[in-house]
């Protein structure tokens, strides 16, 4: 008897893509018996997520959350001290637009290695896009606009409060995005709502701090409203996640929010440009550049594509506990870089943050398999 010809996989950048058909020879022996002409089981055959997750990839995800943090904890301090570390500070339209140049800059350069080092995540769609079609700019201007959002109110908000102040508010998204899970149905499992909870703690005894300095009310409140635009951009993220490529998904969304950071500046911020660079010195611009660089480059370039798999393998509520350390590490680094002060209730605030992760992080893995409508995945 003549074996049936194998079924070729779908492949990208010379990488196999996870399909339905491979998630059933794992899971279904005869799925994989030679000769059988079909598979049978309809659960087998089923689109999505292979049934039992990979130990290794949720490990994998995890590092490299925790990775993404530090980076995503840096940009706070980063675009302070654009502000603070100068006479004539930037304007907000203007540091908004070269960071995001310079991230799409970033991405085109070196995108190619990215995808060469990290693995396409278990959960993407066997037809997941990698070509500039209308699904994946779709998503990169939904996912754009989001970040453009999240970002120019953060960079208001950065300069009228201190970075430790603003890193912690911009952190309500550890709340909102279990929230908005589980109004959806998601099952989030009770050990990781009570790592929300003690994040939250901690996030309450930081900002009430009476001892940290330079914050006012106006500053917070374009903090939380970030939070809530970073909150439905990760949620988003999470969903476009499984249907485009990282490298594509990342690249079409930093390219939507250069465009529309470069259409604000023209259209609100010229003339503020113009005056900035008629009265920054070239010893004010050569400090304020590398700061924009980093906050371009590395965190809004290459964490949110490293965000993309890393997300996909633990899931968007379980990722928000471990970012709710980043506002811990964006002090640390504020009091070493900026002199930032942390009193009493604000060290209990971030060993609140810290047992919040840990709760996180020693969770089960995700279960795309459980008895729910929709599961946790």
């Amino acid at each position: 008897m003549q074996a049936s010809p194998a079924v070729a996989e779908p492949e990208l950048d010379g990488r196999v893509l996870p399909t339905a058909t491979a998630a059933a020879a794992v899971t279904d022996p005869a799925a994989a018996a030679p000769g059988q002409a079909a598979v049978t089981d309809p659960a087998a055959a089923a689109p999505g997520p292979a049934a039992v997750r990979d130990p290794a990839e949720y490990q994998r995800g995890l590092a490299t959350i925790a990775f993404i943090t530090l980076l995503f904890a840096s940009n706070s301090p980063a675009l302070r001290s654009a502000f603070t570390a100068v006479e004539h500070a930037p304007p907000v339209l203007l540091l908004s637009a070269v960071a995001s140049v310079a991230a799409l800059s970033g991405l085109l350069v070196g995108g190619p290695l990215l995808t060469a080092i990290t693995e396409l995540p278990s959960t993407l769609d066997a037809d997941a896009t990698d070509a500039v079609d209308e699904t994946s700019i779709r998503a990169g201007v939904e996912l754009g606009l989001w970040k453009y959002l999240g970002t120019s109110a953060n960079l208001y908000g950065l300069s009228l409060t201190s970075a430790g102040h603003g890193a912690f508010l911009i952190q309500l998204t550890t709340l909102i995005v279990p929230v908005v899970q589980g109004l959806q149905g998601v099952p989030i499992p009770p050990r990781i709502w009570a790592a929300v909870v003690v994040a939250l703690c901690g996030l309450w005894l930081f900002t009430a701090d009476p001892t940290t300095a330079g914050t006012s009310s106006q500053g917070d409140l374009a903090c939380v409203a970030a939070a809530c635009c970073y909150a439905a951009y990760d949620l988003r993220l999470f969903a476009w996640g499984r249907r485009v490529t990282p490298l594509r998904l990342i690249t079409n969304k930093v390219a939507a929010q250069a465009a529309v950071a470069l259409g604000s500046l023209a259209l609100l911020g010229g003339a503020d440009a113009a005056a900035f660079f008629g009265e920054a010195t070239p010893h004010e611009l050569a400090v304020v550049a590398p700061l924009v660089l980093w906050s371009g480059v590395v965190v809004n370039g290459v964490a949110p594509f490293l965000q993309v798999g890393g997300q996909q393998a633990i899931g968007p509520a379980r990722a928000q506990v471990i970012y709710a350390s980043g506002p811990l590490w964006a002090a640390l680094i504020s009091l070493a870089v900026l002199s930032e002060t942390v009193g009493l209730q604000g060290v209990l605030g971030g060993g609140a943050f810290l047992a919040a992760v840990l709760l996180a992080a020693t969770a089960p893995a995700p279960d795309p398999d459980c008895d729910e409508a929709q599961c946790e995945v």
